[in-house]
């Protein structure tokens, strides 16, 4: 059954699973339904005062679902985040990565090999890779379908409704793979009635952003309604790269996208809803060497000095480096895919539900990043007879992937008596296909140096099967004040690999591995919460979670790494006071981790790999509160995180070690930090005037986890304290019933500049850093 949201009176933010299109929807024809019923909302807002907005003087009340059902966000037990479209309109927010400000915990940095791809990092819990053989630790849903690489989600956000980040453990209803938490990402659903809204943008280094909405409304006499979408980014870098333009310089970037969503109603107890999409990216990713070892200096500044261009090294930003001509620098990633979600309601006992999604990413990362490239002498030149050479600490020409992805996952879901429940199945198919080319230069002494070409390819099939369920009880006795809740999950994982590794130095070394293997995993969770007065919820759950084992595929001969586990416990509180003119949320967590993956770049190997940590502890709080009165707005959050090592073994020397004393947590950094305040004036004849502040931040972080093992670290150690100030002016007015709405804004005034990312090579040490200053302007239409 359907909710009107209308009647419930909230800003209602639909999250849930909507998805994609070719699948076998022949097999699925059974169907499936809405996640909550109308009667369960009705008696949810005669429950708590009727929600305003922040205009009204009051605060914004979000649907959410977490618990893969409608419910208030204030009302949900779960350390959760939710995110309006209103709010990221507000912010210029138009990438996954401005999320970072918004949410306690949450740390959205660059990938290491793409200028576009985000890494997520919720409670410090992530992954930086975008190779295709790593799995992240934070779950990211677009419209119900899990998105499982970091290259997956380099689109913008022109049409999202809303947004939820999860942060915790969500191994039993979102399954595997969200150690760290789950950002669930929901675009608009169609509209019965026609309409366009566009929005353009411009601002420093020429960045562009223009995207569109139309509601075709619905198709003739049929019960289908029609939304399409598209949009386009472009913007220069700031790395100056000599011999190129600005529009291929480091932190460029040029995206374009289209989407498509068709929904309908048959029988007004089932729903079709098909969606596709379709994006693709190139940017540019300013690469910079900041350290040395003492050979390696010697001999990449001394080749610049007698053969080439200068060899820049040292702590910057310099913005500015020479890219070897051997790469074109550019990352492109195309991804496209859909959603298929049938429901059908049979009664308030019973919904059905099936979500079909099938995504492709087709990618091929290229870039220096050595930080730089000059011209040396060569023990082993690509040409006989010819020594000098381009030469740098590590290049990639080439280095072409795809990835493959099939989902279905089937839910039974109701309400009965004092219980509620949710039943499913989920089966998960994936193939990915990779080869990474890289020329490496190890310096042999202060003018002479080795030259490594390596070609890897590999191949991994991956299948996941798993059968879930949680039931949540609201005893009579207590009137709807207590809720116990309790769940479960059973996933089992296979794994094949192919790979072959092609070396030349002055022999040519080739290697190849195949093994098949699999892993299994319980889940569960456990909650109870307490509505101690209509405003006020108490809660505390445990609950576990599990990421996949899989392969370090690049090196080939590697064991492969096992499942990372999670075991979690966390208290809080929601609340609202005053007619919810102030809302707090508080909420402390410790999470043990066994097996912990760790991220790292082997300088043996000369190659990124995951190892897996004994066991380590993650603990700490997060608070979130609001203040609205009239038309001036505070929000802000802060999150601690406070992580220690119990145990790491690693082998030193041939020999296992507990190396957990000296091991820090790269890229975790303790703080996260965001407080912001607005005031708005409403006039009769000018619409209204918002003026806006920003502050956010990032306490300080380790750029890896042992210094003994990449050497170079010890002269950048750490990343750097992220700060933004930002600051706009929005307008909001009307022309012939026209909503029209323009903003001025500011980023980074202070020009903060901090390391997004930091890798040790052996010879060099090399990094990219965030976003210079800058500014722009933005004007939307709702016609």
């Amino acid at each position: 059954m359907k909710s009107d949201r209308s009647e419930v009176g909230i800003d209602l933010v639909r999250h849930g699973p909507s998805r994609t299109w070719m699948v076998s929807g022949a097999a699925m024809a059974v169907a499936l339904a809405a996640a909550a019923p109308e009667a369960a909302l009705a008696q949810d807002a005669e429950r708590l005062p009727a929600p305003a907005t922040a205009r009204e003087g009051g605060i914004q009340d979000i649907i959410v679902t977490a618990r893969r059902r409608e419910e208030r966000a204030q009302e949900t037990p779960v350390s959760i985040t939710a995110i309006s479209s209103d709010q990221l309109s507000d912010l210029n927010i138009v990438r996954i990565d401005g999320l970072t400000q918004l949410a306690p915990s949450l740390r959205i940095t660059q990938a290491s090999g793409s200028g576009s791809a985000p890494a997520v990092y919720i409670r410090g819990i992530g992954t930086l890779s975008t190779a295709l053989y790593v799995e992240p630790a934070v779950g990211v849903y677009l419209d119900g379908v899990y998105t499982p690489r970091p290259s997956g989600n380099t689109f913008d956000l022109p049409d999202v409704a809303s947004v939820e980040v999860l942060r915790g453990p969500q191994g039993t209803l979102f399954g595997r793979n969200t150690t760290g938490g789950a950002i669930l990402l929901a675009t608009r659903n169609p509209e019965d009635e026609f309409g366009i809204q566009a929005n353009f943008s411009y601002g420093s280094r020429h960045e562009i952003t223009a995207s569109s909405v139309v509601q075709v409304g619905q198709i003739g006499n049929s019960p289908f309604a029609l939304k399409v979408s598209g949009q386009v980014h472009s913007r220069d870098g700031w790395v100056e790269t000599p011999g190129v333009s600005a529009s291929k310089w480091g932190g460029a970037l040029y995206s374009y996208g289209l989407g498509a969503a068709l929904r309908g109603e048959l029988g007004g107890d089932f729903t079709i809803d098909l969606r596709g999409r379709y994006n693709k990216v190139n940017s540019y990713t300013g690469w910079e060497a900041l350290a040395a070892s003492t050979v390696g200096k010697a001999y990449f500044q001394g080749a610049g000095n007698a053969n080439g261009p200068a060899f820049p090294i040292g702590v910057g930003p310099r913005d500015f480096s020479y890219r070897d001509p051997r790469t074109k620098g550019e990352s492109s990633v195309e991804t496209y895919g859909g959603v298929l979600t049938l429901e059908k309601d049979f009664s308030d006992a019973l919904t059905v539900k099936s979500i079909t999604g099938y995504n492709e990413i087709h990618q091929n990362l290229r870039g220096n990043l050595g930080g730089g490239a000059t011209r040396g002498a060569v023990a082993n030149p690509a040409v006989p007879g010819q020594p000098i050479e381009w030469v740098t600490a590590h290049v990639t020409p080439s280095n072409p992937g795809q990835q493959k992805q099939f989902t279905q996952e089937l839910q039974f879901l109701g309400d009965a008596g004092d219980f509620n429940y949710l039943v499913g199945l989920y089966y998960y198919d994936e193939k990915v296909d990779e080869t990474i080319n890289t020329i490496l230069n190890s310096p042999l002494s202060p003018t002479l140096a080795l030259r490594l070409n390596r070609s890897t390819s590999f191949s991994i099939d991956s299948k996941s099967y798993a059968a879930f369920g949680q039931v949540g009880w609201k005893p009579a006795f207590a009137d709807d004040k207590l809720e116990l809740v309790g769940g479960i999950r059973y996933t089992r994982d296979k794994k094949t690999l192919d790979s072959i590794s092609v070396s030349r130095t002055v022999t040519t070394t080739t290697l190849s591995q195949s093994r098949k293997d699999d892993w299994d995993n319980v889940g569960w969770l456990g909650s109870v919460s307490y509505k101690a007065t209509p405003g006020i919820l108490l809660y505390a759950r445990a609950s576990s979670a599990y990421r996949s084992g899989g392969y370090n595929a690049p090196t080939v001969g590697a064991a492969p790494f096992d499942p990372e586990t999670a075991t979690s416990y966390e208290a809080g509180i929601k609340s609202d006071w005053f007619d919810r003119m102030v809302r707090l949320n508080v909420s402390a967590f410790q999470t043990d981790y066994k097996d912990l993956q760790v991220n790292g770049y082997n300088i043996a190997t000369n190659t990124n790999q995951l190892t897996n940590a004994g066991s380590a502890r993650y603990r700490g709080f997060e608070v979130e509160g609001q203040f609205v009165v009239g038309g001036l707005k505070l929000d802000g959050n802060v999150g601690y995180v406070d992580p220690v090592y119990k145990e790491y073994i690693l082998a030193v020397a041939g020999v296992p070690t507990d190396v957990a004393d000296d091991a820090v947590f790269a890229n975790v950094p303790h703080w996260t930090y965001h407080v912001g305040a607005q005031y708005t004036l409403d006039t009769a004849s000018a619409g209204s005037l918002t003026l806006r502040g920003d502050y956010s931040g990032k306490s300080n972080s380790p750029t890896y986890t042992l210094i003994a093992q990449a050497p170079n670290t010890a002269q950048v150690p750490w990343m750097g304290r992220e700060s933004n100030f930002s600051a706009r002016l929005i307008w909001e007015f009307e022309v012939d019933g026209r909503k029209l709405k323009a903003q001025v804004f500011g980023e980074n005034l202070t020009n903060n500049r901090y390391l997004t990312f930091a890798s040790d090579f052996g010879a060099i040490l090399a990094g990219t850093y965030n976003r210079p200053r800058y500014y722009g302007f933005s004007i939307g239409i709702d016609l």
